[in-house]
């Protein structure tokens, strides 16, 4: 795991959400886990500000996990487990209960909603680390940050607009450096954070998670970056539109929330950005505790 500075990891964030498109030349499949294999799990501590003490299944895992941490590798056996971060002299205690698969990859992140004085949630991200093209990345950000819509200019063009908390998006780029910056929905701005150039390395899933609550200057983000299983199908050429999808959501009462604001992805100029396989994921329903 690395932690870019704020700046350069906020504008991970905005790329990913920025840019969406799907395309031929897909990476090959890779082979189904056996029944009984571990399960991977990743915790991100993603409530800006706070010290945690993390347990799985009554297990302290990190006792003391300061924002932006990432703990694991955890193997986990295939199933339900109960995730519990206690933050002391705080409301902002989850328990929540994952469903992880066998030979599965998953981030699960303690994170601000919408509402910056609501209690955090956990939500669960599968990590896809099939191949890709040669000289590409999977790049995956998920808006898990106390923070208004807001629409994302690449090169002074909006090209992802109304984009809220609990939303992922993920896509294969060529690996490059991007100039990104955020504003607020419906504005030129100013901005949130940017214009800032970001790097993005070939062969890896980088995923960003927003963090912080806007309205007290916390803004800020995470990167954690992993291997992808080698390369397959061809580089990509243009830019489509995505398809949408779930992630598992553990919100801290038993009501769904789901995210229906919509966005739609613009046509770049030629040769800006070059994507394949985007698809948008937003929340859905999962257990919980409170």
């Amino acid at each position: 795991m690395r932690t870019l500075p704020r700046s350069s990891a906020l504008a991970a964030a905005a790329v990913t959400l920025a840019l969406g498109g799907s395309l031929a030349g897909t990476a090959q499949a890779a082979p189904a886990p056996a029944a009984t294999a571990p399960a991977t799990v990743y915790l991100v501590q993603g409530v800006a500000g706070s010290t945690m003490t993390l347990r799985v299944d009554g297990r302290v895992v990190s006792a003391s996990a300061a924002a932006k941490s990432v703990v694991g590798p955890l193997r986990l056996t295939p199933g339900k487990h109960t995730v519990v971060a206690d933050a002391p002299g705080t409301a902002s205690d989850v328990t929540a209960t994952i469903d992880v698969a066998a030979g599965s990859s998953t981030d699960a992140v303690v994170h601000r909603t919408a509402d910056a004085g609501a209690r955090p949630a956990l939500t669960t991200y599968v990590n896809d680390l099939s191949p890709v093209p040669a000289d590409s990345a999977r790049l995956t950000v998920a808006h898990t940050a106390a923070v208004g819509p807001a629409d994302i200019r690449v090169r002074d063009k909006v090209l992802f607009a109304n984009v809220a908390n609990g939303e992922e998006l993920s896509l294969t780029v060529p690996a490059a450096t991007y100039p990104v910056e955020i504003v607020p929905t419906a504005t030129s701005g100013p901005s949130v954070l940017g214009p800032v150039d970001l790097p993005v390395k070939a062969g890896t899933l980088t995923r960003v998670f927003a963090i912080g609550v806007a309205s007290a200057g916390t803004m800020d983000a995470v990167v954690h970056e992993l291997p992808l299983r080698g390369t397959g199908g061809t580089p990509p050429r243009r830019v489509d539109a995505g398809s949408a999808g779930l992630s598992a959501t553990v919100p801290t009462s038993a009501q769904s929330r789901r995210d229906g604001t919509g966005a739609a992805p613009l046509a770049l100029g030629a040769g800006l950005l070059l994507l394949v396989g985007a698809r948008r994921v937003r929340t859905g329903r999962s257990a919980a505790h409170s």
